[in-house]
């Protein structure tokens, strides 16, 4: 402990006892501007608030589930390369995987044949009207009005199959717009190549990998999850009679090496778990530097529902002397009163105080434990 007894003074105090607490506090501290600024003694104002208990908790860092991409493959084939592992941060339209695409080359052969069927229905048609024009100039001459007819119908007929073979061709070439080629894949792009390549459709991390080099794959096969982690859940896992005292709303603080931060809770669930008897909380919480990773136990406090209304200080504000808990009222620059206050909660950072102190008033915040020192050391003295 700093020494501290030659630049501090007590204004009226008498002889105390070894036990603060066992007689009256003194009227009046003093501490000169060198012992204020030696301690590093701060003030606060005690302010009429509101402050809600909180409970503790232990916090764990999950994806947000709305946030995560499970990414399926639009083919059928086998697996060529896996470009990435679980745990890879990866940008949006980055390469995962790569694998032989046997629907793609399906595809491919499809459009061969389909574009083949175009062009002949396109022949039929353009053939079916050269016979109609050629019938109305000959109608009722060399051509009857019922073979008039009939070319005409066969013109509507190869109208019809020309515009058939052309939506087939419009189908296919959707799928290869937007199936092939989507946010969560490409195409090889080549007439030959049936190489198909899984990208991620958002920033992100790899949560999982489900497959390996030369593995079959198909649609129904969930081949890789990332999840963006740009906002983040932090989820407690509580018993229902302290969930009761939590609801939507209220206020979670979580501590990391970084400092503690505050968050919103979000949503309290309405039944606990049938396999731990526990309920969920969870606090949505934004994470653009990716410090918050998946897997992470913090500790945390969440706010119950009902508050305790009082003059609020900080916790720091408050120093035990003997049986009392005592906060050191500023009279001016070098004064400070002692005052016994009833403390109706301590959140470790503000407390509320039921009765001794009123608002307004500028109390001693950090370094009052210099003051309460002095009235220590007086005391020793005495004996």
């Amino acid at each position: 402990m700093k020494r501290i007894a030659p630049i501090v003074f007590l204004l009226g105090l008498p002889a105390l006892p070894a036990h603060a607490g066992d007689s009256a506090l003194p009227p009046v501290v003093k501490l000169d501007a060198a012992a204020v600024a030696n301690e590093g003694v701060t003030t606060a104002t005690a302010m009429p608030g509101t402050i809600a208990p909180v409970l503790p908790v232990m916090s764990r860092v999950m994806p947000d589930t709305a946030r995560v991409v499970h990414i399926h493959p639009a083919g059928s084939g086998k697996v060529l390369a896996v470009l990435v592992q679980p745990g890879t941060p990866v940008r949006r339209g980055q390469a995962l995987l790569r694998y032989q695409d046997h629907s793609l080359h399906v595809a491919r052969l499809q459009a061969v044949q389909m574009r083949a069927a175009l062009a002949a229905a396109i022949a039929a048609r353009n053939d079916a009207a050269g016979a109609v024009q050629r019938a109305k100039a000959l109608a009722g001459e060399s051509i009857s009005m019922a073979e008039l007819r009939r070319r005409q119908d066969a013109l509507a007929q190869a109208d019809a199959t020309m515009r058939a073979r052309q939506a087939d061709m419009d189908t296919l070439g959707h799928r290869f717009a937007e199936e092939f080629n989507s946010s969560s894949e490409q195409d090889s792009q080549g007439a030959e190549d049936e190489t198909s390549t899984l990208i991620s459709p958002v920033d992100g991390m790899v949560q999982a990998i489900n497959t390996s080099v030369a593995g079959d794959v198909d649609p129904t096969l969930d081949v890789a999850t990332v999840a963006d982690l740009s906002s983040i859940w932090l989820v407690s896992d509580i018993p229902p009679d302290q969930a009761a005292q939590v609801a939507p709303g209220g206020q979670q603080v979580t501590r990391t090496a970084d400092g503690p931060f505050t968050s919103r809770i979000d949503t309290v669930d309405g039944m606990a778990s049938p396999l731990t008897g526990l309920v969920r909380v969870i606090s949505s919480v934004a994470n653009p530097t990716g410090a918050l990773v998946p897997g992470m136990v913090l500790d945390a406090t969440l706010a119950q529902r009902h508050g305790v209304a009082g003059i609020v200080v900080p916790s720091e504000a408050i120093q035990r002397i003997g049986g009392d808990q005592v906060v050191f009222v500023r009279v001016d620059q070098t004064d400070y009163r002692p005052v016994v206050v009833d403390v109706a909660l301590d959140d470790g950072t503000r407390a509320v105080i039921r009765s001794g102190l009123k608002g307004g008033e500028t109390v001693a915040a950090h370094g009052s434990f210099a003051l309460r020192s002095v009235i220590s050391l007086a005391g020793m003295d005495a004996d």
